[in-house]
């Protein structure tokens, strides 16, 4: 959401976009929502980029700190372009015709997808959208959603509180703003700073998180969850 301006939406989002084909070579965004299948010996995997900000994206006279569309930090007449959103009044419904879009385009994708793994890529963690998600993990056997937002690190997977469950997700919000989502253990000992590694293979992805001490906190092994139409 910070690349729209956190409470604003007119920070040249394009330009994170355009960016993908800067001389450095080393950043890849190239649109809003896309999709990549990486090869690995022996398997494949199907990452999908989603665009969620349409959960950060109510009208405007609600919460200025939390919210892209707010009447606080916008004027009436601020504009994107042509690209969009166009004012203040459209940033809301712009928001949620983006949102129709992807919907059906991950709807395709997935439904087309011969990859081994199915993982998702995201701003917002699950619990934005919920019933969604819930119904997208089930009926296309989705095995990892991968989200930020909030300022900590966080693995769900076989817990019963995980409503997406056997699918896995999480939180790799630790790392390195300037503030955290509580106060760091100067040993590492804390799920705040830090990050995510995943060790990738055809049978298995082992997801482990690092704290900012280097202290394994978070370890799982996740199998492949088939669709639910597979499933007999």
């Amino acid at each position: 959401n910070h690349d729209y301006g956190g409470y604003k939406f007119n920070a040249a989002w394009d330009q994170a976009i355009s960016y993908t084909w800067g001389q450095s070579g080393r950043w890849l965004t190239p649109a809003q929502y896309w999709r990549v299948k990486v090869h690995y010996p022996g398997f494949s995997v199907d990452y999908y980029f989603a665009d969620t900000n349409v959960f950060d994206a109510e009208p405007p006279a609600a919460d200025p700190g939390h919210n892209l569309c707010n009447n606080a930090h916008n004027l009436w007449n601020t504009s994107c372009g042509a690209e969009g959103p166009t004012s203040l009044a459209d940033c809301p419904a712009w928001f949620q015709r983006l949102w129709a879009a992807q919907s059906k385009w991950l709807e395709d994708a997935l439904s087309a997808s011969t990859a081994d793994w199915q993982i998702i890529v995201t701003h917002f963690p699950p619990k934005w959208g919920l019933e969604y998600w819930k119904d997208l993990v089930e009926r296309h056997g989705i095995d990892l959603i991968v989200s930020g937002h909030a300022h900590n690190q966080e693995l769900h997977h076989f817990e019963e509180g995980n409503w997406l469950r056997p699918t896995a997700w999480i939180v790799s919000g630790g790392g390195g703003g300037i503030t955290s989502e509580g106060i760091p253990d100067p040993a590492g000992h804390d799920d705040q700073y830090g990050f995510f590694e995943l060790t990738l293979s055809a049978k298995e992805i082992e997801i482990q998180g690092i704290s900012h001490g280097g202290v394994t906190v978070f370890q799982s092994f996740l199998v492949q969850r088939f669709p639910a139409k597979k499933q007999k």
